[in-house]
């Protein structure tokens, strides 16, 4: 009987153990690569002014490339960038600036300028991607995509 819990006791300890480097080794990975791994592949680009987005209110562009329409806004002081493409059906969306938010006029989703391309309402179930940007030397220069653009397997051609 002695042995027979040794073994037990044996097989739960190494069981635990396997369990425990089996979880742990890939989040030591994922946290050193993740940012490498989220934006790889995107070129940074120059999208347009920041003086004539913060004056203007908003700005069309295309990213990541030429068949991605795309609309960066002047929101509560900063800005914000996002697909055009309604993440339901792929209908191009409009901005609202007086209700800060992207509406679809085919189903009518509405996604939230202000927190992330948020869905509010509607058909829709998913966010609209975010497109990441940063100033430059007075550029806006989008470097990603958080999401997947509607109707694409991935953002990046090629």
């Amino acid at each position: 009987m002695n042995n027979k819990q040794s073994s037990r006791r044996g097989f739960l300890k190494a069981t635990a153990g396997i369990t425990a480097a089996a979880v742990a080794v890939p989040s030591l990975f994922a946290s050193q690569n993740s940012k490498n791994e989220n934006f790889y592949g995107y070129e940074d680009k120059t999208i347009g002014s920041f003086l004539k987005l913060k004056s203007a209110g908003e700005m069309d562009f295309n990213y990541p490339d030429a068949d991605s329409p795309c609309k960066a806004v002047w929101v509560n002081g900063e800005i914000k960038a996002y697909s055009l493409l309604c993440t339901h059906k792929g209908c191009p969306i409009m901005y609202s600036a007086s209700s800060k938010s992207f509406r679809c006029p085919c189903h009518f989703s509405e996604f939230d300028a202000e927190l992330n391309g948020q869905m509010i309402i509607g058909q829709a179930t998913e966010n609209i991607p975010e497109i990441l940007v940063k100033v430059k030397d007075g550029n806006i220069i989008a470097y990603g995509v958080n999401g997947l653009i509607y109707g694409r397997e991935s953002n990046i051609k090629g």
